[in-house]
């Protein structure tokens, strides 16, 4: 598997069940099957390409009786008691978000997510704490060259995330994260290039201001770490 997909399994516990959203060639189900995980495995995909690649690898491992394959968009097909752990990964923040949106019944203590969106954590993130779950753990994986947050949430309580750790993530939470100096600084470059286009077109000042007060927090963040932006 890939660094990415690695992280996600290091964080998955043992339990009722396990479902894998989107899970492509089923690499995170097989895994956690060849590893002894006791619960049941489920990996679903939107797609019939993607199940069946799945469905190759599970008997390609000798494992194909071991995990149940269902051909859905999201969490559509889930009986909410079969699972307590639901992975979503490698998608963007917003699709992710509307995988949860139509799938109310996660939002209760005895499920615990595990997200690793690919592109607008940011959207993930405030959809997460703006309906009450929180995020218990997170950490940052670098993979293909890019680095990516890989996080767990449970819903229940009450969680604020500044506007800067929208994009990067809970500050004390990931700053003893090894690659967290190479993470913000590649955050406060994208920012850079953001403010520079918004100053030379003179437009959106709201905008200009929120942007200008995220790179700060991330500047000051910075600051603690020197110039090193890390090795990954």
């Amino acid at each position: 598997m890939n660094r990415r997909l690695q992280a996600i399994e290091n964080m998955i516990r043992p339990g009722i069940g396990m479902i894998d959203v989107g899970t492509d060639h089923g690499y995170l189900p097989v895994s956690l099957a060849r590893h002894g995980y006791p619960g049941a495995l489920i990996a679903s995909d939107i797609g019939e390409g993607p199940l069946s690649a799945a469905r190759r690898s599970a008997e390609a491992a000798g494992l194909g009786e071991r995990i149940a394959f269902q051909l859905c968009d999201g969490l559509d097909l889930c009986d909410p008691a079969s699972v307590d752990t639901i992975v979503i990964a490698g998608m963007g923040g917003d699709t992710i978000c509307g995988i949860l949106d139509r799938a109310e019944w996660c939002m209760q203590a005895r499920y615990r997510l595990i997200l690793q969106p690919m592109t607008r954590a940011e959207v993930l993130r405030y959809w997460l704490v703006n309906n009450e779950f929180i995020i218990e753990e997170e950490q940052l994986v670098a993979d293909g060259g890019e680095i990516y947050a890989v996080f767990s949430a449970r819903f229940g309580g009450s969680m604020k995330l500044t506007d800067a750790e929208l994009y990067t993530g809970a500050f004390a939470m990931l700053e003893q994260d090894p690659l967290w100096p190479a993470f913000l600084a590649k955050q406060l470059a994208r920012f850079r290039k953001l403010l520079h286009g918004l100053r030379q077109s003179g437009r959106e000042p709201g905008r200009l201001k929120l942007l200008e007060g995220i790179q700060q927090d991330l500047e000051k963040e910075r600051i603690k770490y020197g110039d090193s932006t890390g090795d990954f």
